[in-house]
């Protein structure tokens, strides 16, 4: 920090730091600075007093300033003006802040960002290109594969009934295994469904879609489980894609069926209230197996089964597709879970 006489550029009072042990009585800003024998000029390197003689007003200038052993440091120059009589500028106080360290990471940050961004727009596209490979892929594996499994059922069929204990079990698995891939393939077509395209979201009454979901895709799933749903209380009314909603019902009220405790008939219980931020919250609860505290965030994931669900049929794509929607329609997904007392999956969606 120093005084320039601004008729002179002679520096007429420093602080230690300036002086560094010894300044000439002498001694110029531009000398001491840029070592330079003549002010400083030009647009790269404009001399603060010249900017406060046209402004009469404080300044924020960056220059190049060089050490005593002559390396080039970024300073940056605050310069403010000190009127004499008649109102002139007499004199200019001047700190100098050491920015060469600042200026150098600002400018690995603006690298960083600009590769960043550039990631960012590969991923994007990558993304796009894989949504597009999945969903033709997915699409046009269906009609073959739907062929085959005709054929597989046609062929178990028209084979006698005292065919080979080993020809039968591999006619078994190729069964088995062609109605897996069928299912396979579908739900990878539905998930790549989810943010394709354009869709007009409407008003759902949830009570009307759990009530079909009872009477019609779930009936199979209550039968065969000796399951109930309860709903305690009338359900709300969220806005979304209605196919999209019914399947994201379908798949919560299912798992809560499917995975319950071995001799207790599942229950599962659904309630749904005025949450914060204009959002309607539903709960999906069951008695079920649990879910271990270090799984909970994995059972979200695409092809995610846990080890305690591997003897029951499943694909590991319910849950994954339900993050989907609820992601599309802008809310949120989770669970709370006790391992071995049951879960609660929870929901918030546009009221």
């Amino acid at each position: 920090m120093y005084v320039i006489d601004v008729h002179t550029h002679r520096i007429v009072l420093a602080n230690a730091a300036t002086c560094r042990g010894n300044l000439p009585e002498d001694a110029t800003c531009y000398a001491l600075t840029h070592h330079r024998s003549s002010p400083c000029e030009g647009p790269d390197s404009l001399c603060p007093i010249d900017d406060l003689r046209q402004t009469g007003k404080a300044a924020v200038l960056e220059h190049a300033h060089y050490d005593r052993y002559g390396v080039a440091k970024r300073f940056e120059v605050n310069a403010f003006p000190v009127f004499g009589r008649g109102g002139n500028i007499s004199h200019v106080v001047e700190y100098n802040v050491d920015v060469t360290e600042r200026r150098r990471v600002e400018e690995e940050l603006r690298t960083h960002e600009r590769s960043l961004e550039m990631l960012v727009q590969e991923l994007k596209r990558s993304n796009e290109e894989l949504k597009a490979f999945t969903s033709v892929a997915a699409h046009d594996i269906r009609a073959p594969m739907a062929k085959i499994a005709s054929a597989a059922e046609l062929l178990e069929e028209s084979l006698p009934r005292t065919l080979p204990d080993d020809a039968r079990a591999a006619l078994d698995i190729l069964v088995k295994g062609v109605n897996r891939m069928t299912q396979l393939v579908g739900s990878l077509y539905r998930c790549s469904q989810v943010g394709a395209g354009e869709w007009l979201p409407r008003k759902i009454d949830l009570n009307r879609v759990v009530a079909e979901l009872k009477d019609l895709q779930l009936a199979r799933d209550l039968d065969m489980s000796h399951g109930t749903i309860l709903v305690p209380e009338p359900l709300h009314t969220v806005r979304g894609d209605e196919s999209q909603i019914v399947e994201l019902m379908q798949n919560l009220i299912a798992n809560g069926l499917k995975y319950h405790r071995k001799g207790l008939l599942p229950t599962v219980t659904i309630r749904s209230w005025e949450a914060d931020g204009n959002r309607i919250r539903i709960e999906v609860s069951d008695n079920g197996i649990g879910i271990r505290p270090a799984d909970q965030e994995k059972v979200f994931g695409m092809f995610e089964r846990l080890q305690e669900a591997r003897d029951r049929e499943g694909l590991g794509i319910g849950l994954a597709f339900c993050r989907r929607v609820v992601d599309r329609h802008g809310g949120r997904i989770g669970v709370r879970s006790r391992y071995g007392e049951g879960s609660t999956f929870w929901v918030e969606l546009p009221r």
